[in-house]
């Protein structure tokens, strides 16, 4: 008997197998309304801004315009990092019409509203952030996995999604993939970004 998986019979196969397909569970992750979906409105809980502390449904206050909505679910540094450029990327596209929702997914809403606070105050975010009311399955109607670590939609001005990106294990990198969704909707950039 060697050391190699095939040299233990047809388990050790099987074993090996089972290893593959899991490299490749994260791209096939659904979670959230589908491309063409119109989802419902929903009330968030906002932690950040002019709004914190009420309850608003910015859906329906940013009627007429585009919006980048992140649905995100236990934060890690990784994931933070693409939170962070979601964020500036919005900012910069703000004056073009593009609105940002950070939303956490959470059992619980008032340590993670704390904890946005945290955040907001000291890495400069600047986009509204806000708890839902649905707990780590997130709105009624939306269908969120609870196993996303998180789930960044991208609606067009009559709120239709054009764009779905659902990770386990977020991190910067999945950050151009979305920037090429905002980009293909709103044209280039007319500034650089980093």
């Amino acid at each position: 008997m060697t050391g190699w998986p095939w040299g233990r019979g047809p388990g050790g196969v099987l074993l090996l197998l089972c290893g593959v397909g899991s490299l490749t569970a994260q791209d096939s992750l659904l979670s959230g309304p589908r491309v063409g979906d119109t989802p419902p409105a929903f009330e968030v809980d906002l932690a950040t801004g002019d709004d914190a502390g009420k309850k608003v449904d910015l859906l329906a206050r940013w009627k007429d315009k585009p919006v980048l909505l992140v649905f995100w679910n236990g934060v890690t540094r990784p994931s933070f990092g693409l939170v962070k450029q979601l964020d500036k990327y919005g900012r910069l596209r703000q004056p073009e019409g593009l609105e940002v929702l950070i939303v956490r997914v959470t059992d619980k809403p008032e340590d993670e509203k704390k904890h946005a606070r945290l955040l907001y105050d000291t890495y400069d975010l600047k986009s509204p952030a806000g708890v839902t009311q649905g707990g780590k399955n997130g709105p009624d109607n939306y269908g969120l996995n609870t196993d996303a670590g998180m789930t960044v939609l991208l609606l067009d001005k009559q709120h239709k999604v054009l764009f779905n990106q659902t990770r386990r294990a977020p991190d910067r990198q999945d950050f151009e993939e979305v920037r090429q969704a905002i980009d293909k909707l709103l044209g280039p950039s007319p500034v650089p970004f980093p």
